[in-house]
């Protein structure tokens, strides 16, 4: 019984610091409001986490950690994929399924990430960022080297993955309905991914 209490608690305290830090930013939220608004005491807060970074981690860590490990599954797959690929056309079928498996993630733990979309925390949006385009790059560079005759240009693999991140990201933050939202980044990776063929196809003459 005293589990079930516990978890209700720090859920409790989860939800009314999404509140107050989507409200007045990190800076300026204010752990005894998050308390109050949870109707737990301070006691209470400092049972389940040391300090408000911890809070602020705890919640945008679930959405950030849940994204990670789904972007290097798909790329594991991705690498799996070219050991069996006859053609590389294959590679930039229909990508649908794909945004559809992103967005489901993301809404999920969707005010973990309005969270760090809207700067709530100084740092920390630019900071996501740099680690996803990273993720997306380094899997863009390493299908490029899997196929034969190809040369990846950095600054062409660092602009396409900046190009992905930002299109999830204006999605995210221009439309809350789910259905839509994956309709909508299936056309845009679909259009990127066919865009990335045909500049894979002219990279050479670049260099």
């Amino acid at each position: 019984m005293k589990a079930d209490t516990d978890y209700e608690k720090r859920e409790l305290l989860i939800k009314a610091a999404k509140e107050e830090f989507l409200e007045k930013g990190y800076n300026k939220a204010s752990l005894r409001n998050i308390c109050s608004k949870a109707g737990v005491t301070t006691g209470a807060l400092y049972f389940f986490f040391e300090n408000k970074e911890d809070l602020y981690e705890e919640i945008v860590g679930r959405g950030k950690n849940e994204l990670t490990k789904l972007i290097q599954l798909h790329i594991a797959e991705d690498k799996d994929a070219m050991q069996s690929v006859t053609d590389v056309n294959d590679l930039f079928d229909d990508h649908s399924d794909i945004a559809d498996m992103f967005i489901d993630c993301i809404y999920r733990n969707y005010d973990s990430f309005l969270l760090i979309l809207s700067g709530s925390k100084e740092g920390e949006y630019e900071k996501t960022v740099d680690e996803y385009v990273k993720l997306v790059e380094l899997s863009s560079i390493e299908l490029m080297n899997a196929m034969p005759g190809m040369d990846p240009d950095p600054f062409m693999s660092h602009w396409i993955a900046h190009t992905i991140v930002d299109s999830f990201i204006h999605v995210i933050l221009h439309e809350k309905d789910v259905k839509k939202a994956k309709a909508r980044m299936g056309m845009i990776l679909n259009f990127i991914v066919r865009g990335w063929s045909t500049l894979m196809n002219h990279e050479s003459g670049i260099k």
